[in-house]
């Protein structure tokens, strides 16, 4: 661990935001910018959550979990992160990110990447898993489902909401590499592999249901940040509607602007089996590498440990909606 072990979430999201700009980047995170509204929305429907504490009888909480047969130390994960030049984002980030995440005992989602991006990623002792794009060219997703399990992976999944390319700002763009899916397209991929199967960029009931129906194992609720669809329902809104329908079918996870420890608390008292982080993880990397990967996901899991223990939590099992008060508008 890096001598910057002792800083604080906070600390680590503003080392790293001053190290990028340093290097010319502006890196914009739910909710800095004005376009993406339901990034904002979602931010602030976290932050009018409270915890009703129950401090007698105190417990000393577990927070490990078991995601696809990996045991983890905390119910969080790395979301498929996107790499590019324009953000000096290269393979050897990729490579620090993982064995950050494998330090943490996390688990890691790759998304857009080549087959050696993936192996690198693998190689690092990270559990992986493949999040394979709406590709045009169905061909190419089944191929890329079957070489994540051929190469490692401990799931594979597909986005569903890059249906139309990706929205770059205002602009939606790659709109000559994706393209909406059929449900028999998902269903022949879920048929191309033996791994768990996960259907990513869930925001409804009906595609909840329908993604049970073709034998998913996992969905994930998710805004995919700011690069799917402007205006959607936020994916704390849309989280509890999709468990109360699917969550005893399978399992349900969740991202897009979840910022800490307490965070994941929320997301898991409404339901969620795990959370994702991405861009709070590249700020961690800007921070301190690999170091500050593994440093930013310890202190969210410590953070979530102590608010469980203020909850009467001593597992994962025993969170549920009764330690959140939702806050009335009474302030301006």
């Amino acid at each position: 661990m890096s001598k910057d072990a002792s800083l604080s979430i906070s600390e680590i999201y503003a080392k790293g935001k001053d190290n990028l700009e340093k290097s010319g980047i502006r890196w914009k995170t739910p909710p800095d910018s004005v376009l993406g509204n339901h990034l904002w929305a979602n931010r602030s429907y976290l932050d009018s959550l409270f915890f009703e504490p129950r401090f007698l009888d105190p417990v000393e909480p577990d927070t490990s979990c078991t995601i696809f047969g990996v045991k983890l130390k905390a119910p969080i994960f790395c979301s498929p992160i996107s790499f590019s030049k324009e953000r000096s984002m290269t393979g050897t980030t990729l490579v620090e990110i993982a064995r950050g995440v494998k330090e943490a005992g996390a688990m890691m989602m790759l998304g857009i990447g080549g087959s050696n991006d993936l192996q690198r990623a693998i190689d690092t002792g990270a559990p992986v898993v493949k999040i394979v794009k709406p590709y045009r060219k169905t061909n190419l997703i089944f191929e890329k489902v079957r070489e994540a399990e051929k190469v490692g992976c401990v799931a594979v999944g597909m986005d569903i909401d890059h249906f139309y390319g990706r929205l770059a700002v205002d602009k939606p763009a790659r709109t000559d590499a994706f393209a909406p899916q059929t449900t028999d397209i998902i269903k022949q991929a879920i048929y191309e592999t033996n791994l768990p199967f996960i259907i990513k960029g869930v925001l409804s009931v009906v595609d909840a249901t329908k993604a049970a129906g073709m034998g998913a194992s996992a969905v994930v609720v998710s805004n995919h940040g700011r690069s799917a669809i402007d205006h959607s329902v936020p994916s704390m809104v849309a989280l509890p509607r999709i468990v109360q329908s699917v969550g005893d079918q399978m399992m349900v996870l969740v991202d897009t602007g979840f910022k800490t420890g307490n965070d994941v608390l929320k997301a898991m008292a409404f339901g969620a089996k795990a959370v994702g982080f991405a861009s709070s993880l590249v700020l961690a990397w800007a921070a301190d590498g690999s170091d500050g990967v593994h440093m930013l996901i310890r202190q969210i899991a410590s953070e979530l440990k102590r608010t469980m223990a203020a909850t009467g939590c001593s597992d994962l099992g025993q969170i549920d909606p009764s330690i959140i008060c939702p806050m009335p508008p009474i302030w301006k």
